[in-house]
Order: C-alpha cells, then structure tokens, then sequence
C-alpha cells in the first residue's frame, strides 16, 4: 500500500508493511516491497507522501539516445533558379485570408470540443493516463456479480487476499447522520488502482455510483498503468451508510514521482486518516471506525495487462484469479459494512458468505 508519510516527498519510495503475498501475473517478477504473508511472493510496501522521492517502481525509463540534427543533402549542382514568381492578385490574397480565418475558427472549435489540451507526454512518449467516464456496461458488470459467484470464491487464503484490520473501541463514525466510511486514494497508486475494484463491487451493493470515471494508476510506477476506476468527482448515494471519497494526489503527468494534490482533505478525513494510520499511506479507508484497509488486500500484477471490460468479464468466472482476488475482498469489505449497517439490507447481509466474513473478522 502506498503510504504518504507527512512532511515527505513524491516518490514510488516503499515502506514495508504486511501485506498479502498476492498472485504475480504470469511470467512477471514480483515488485520490490516487503514480503507477503508467509514470506510468500512480494508486494509493495506503503508509499510514501507528496515530498519523498524514495523510488520503488522504478522511474521512467529515458528515451533512445538523441539523434543529432545533421544536415540535409544538397542540391544537385548546377541548379538555376526559374522566372521569379507571378504576384497575387489582390482577389487571391483576399480568398488566401479567408481560408486562413476559416481553419483558425475550426482549430479552436476542435480544442474546445476535445476538451482543450491532448495528454501530457513524458521525453520517452508514454503519456500519462486521463480520467473518462466510466462505461455503463462495466460498472454493472461489477456492481451485479452474481450472489452464486461471491458464495463460490468465498475467502480466498490470506496468503493472496488479506483481511480488513479490526480496531474495537473506537466511537463510530458518522457522516450525515448515517453510519460512514471514507476512502483516501491517489490515481497515481497501482494498490488504489486495485483496491477501487473490490470498494465499487463491495458499496454497490449498498447503493448507487454517479459519475464514476475510469483511468489507470501510473504508468511509470510498479505495476504500471493498472487498470481501475477514480472517484473524483463522484457521487454515492446510500439509505444506509455515507460514502465519502477523496483522490487526494493526481496521476504522475511526465514521469514518476510528478504528480501534485488533487483533492484537498476535509478536516474528519485529515483527522482520521493521521489517528488510524500513522504514517498516513495510501490506500486508506475506514469503515465506521472499525473496519479498516490499511495493507494491500491483493497483488496489482493480477490486472496486469487488463484493461477495465478485461476485468469486468472475467468477474463471473469465480475460479479466475482475477475474479477470487476481487470479490475476494469485497467479500471482506461487504462484511465490514453490514456490521456498520446493522446487517442492512438484509437482502445482502444475510449471504452466508458474509456471515463467514464477519467471523473471520470479529473472530465470533
């Protein structure tokens, strides 16, 4: 998980935390960071704030050696210049004006449209990811996993998906009068990237997502341009639990370790992110006060190379790795807030799944 430590720099910098081994993707070499639960595999460790420039991913890679600018063959000898040109008349000069005015005016109706500026591109050519709005299509395929495949993945072992951390006596959270979670991300952060899979399945059985976009995590990070969705600028709205979202660092724009905050703290987010996980590390979220994510709950590289349709139509397949990391821990996260909710809706809490969850979390 990426930890933001105050006071630090940007950076892909890992600082070892205890999270779950994960399951590399084929042929891929696990990312530097500590070591999974059993000592099996490896997974990054939490990434440090805004300041640090500790790296981890490894940095942009820099681009073919620089080709010179040489000079171009000459003419062939002997060349005589022709009969100098023919003036415009003034009749042509006037149309060349026009036409001029013509391609300006449809140039910047084109900028306009296009939304004013193409992405920003490193020396090497990778351009750094832009938020979209999410397709329909996968959002559902996400939100309505069938009740049938949640039930078959189940638990998966805690050496590839780890259980939420339990805080007990603590005073709950509550935010507009509801029971409340908060999530704090960065869209540069391939763990976020795959954390926001399991938080979109687990809330959307609790409620409705408007204006979800789709990006990837950096492409110059570990686990490079993860496939994920982001919540900036989203609205969650729940009859029984309050949702709030903060993408608190951008993507990196021209290389690792370029990124800048995105969305400023609220003062109960900034508090609680400081009181339950100190140093503050991305991702972060709290469920009520008592649940929390803290440590990777799965290894990124399992996405590696999906795009989002990719992952949303391997998740009705509960024996792909893809899908068992996923709702793997959406299971956790749906126990999670059930318990919050007061087993609400009862139509999602009474799964026997989610009983199975909340045992292996509360341990009765």
């Amino acid at each position: 998980m990426s930890a933001v430590q105050a006071g630090g720099g940007k950076g892909s910098g890992q600082k070892p935390g205890s999270p779950a081994g994960g399951r590399p993707a084929a042929g891929a070499k696990p990312s530097p960071g500590s070591r999974g639960a059993n000592g099996v595999g490896k997974t990054p460790g939490r990434r440090p704030a805004p300041g640090t420039k500790t790296s981890s991913g490894g940095g942009a890679r820099g681009g073919a050696g620089g080709g010179g600018g040489g000079k171009g063959p000459k003419g062939p000898g002997g060349y005589r210049p022709g009969q100098p040109p023919a003036r415009f008349s003034a009749s042509t000069l006037a149309f060349v004006a026009v036409a001029v005015v013509v391609v300006v005016v449809v140039v910047f109706v084109v900028i306009k449209v296009t939304g004013g500026s193409s992405p920003s591109t490193a020396k090497n050519g990778t351009q750094a990811p832009k938020d979209v709005i999410a397709s329909q299509t996968v959002v559902n395929d996400v939100t309505s996993v069938p009740a049938s495949v949640a039930e078959s993945v189940g638990l998966p072992s805690t050496s590839t998906v780890a259980p939420l951390t339990v805080k007990t006596g603590q005073p709950p959270l509550t935010i507009a009068g509801k029971p409340g979670a908060i999530f704090i991300g960065g869209e540069f952060c391939p763990l976020c990237a795959a954390e926001r899979w399991a938080i979109v399945m687990a809330f959307g059985k609790f409620g409705t997502f408007t204006n979800l976009k789709e990006t990837t995590s950096s492409p110059w990070d570990s686990d490079p341009a993860t496939a994920t969705f982001s919540f900036l600028g989203t609205q969650y709205e729940s009859p029984y639990i309050s949702f709030s979202t903060s993408e608190h660092e951008s993507n990196d724009t021209t290389g690792l370790g370029t990124r800048t905050t995105l969305e400023p703290l609220t003062s109960q987010e900034s508090k609680l992110w400081a009181k339950y996980d100190n140093p503050e590390g991305f991702p972060f979220l709290d469920i009520g006060n008592k649940y929390f994510v803290l440590n990777p709950s799965y290894n990124p590289a399992v996405l590696s190379g999906l795009d989002q349709q990719d992952i949303a139509s391997k998740l009705k397949n509960p024996k792909d790795p893809v899908t068992q990391d996923i709702v793997g821990t959406s299971n956790y996260i749906t126990a999670a807030i059930c318990a919050v909710t007061g087993q609400k809706p009862s139509s999602v809490c009474s799964a026997p799944v989610v009983a199975k969850a909340a045992h292996a979390l509360n341990g009765s």
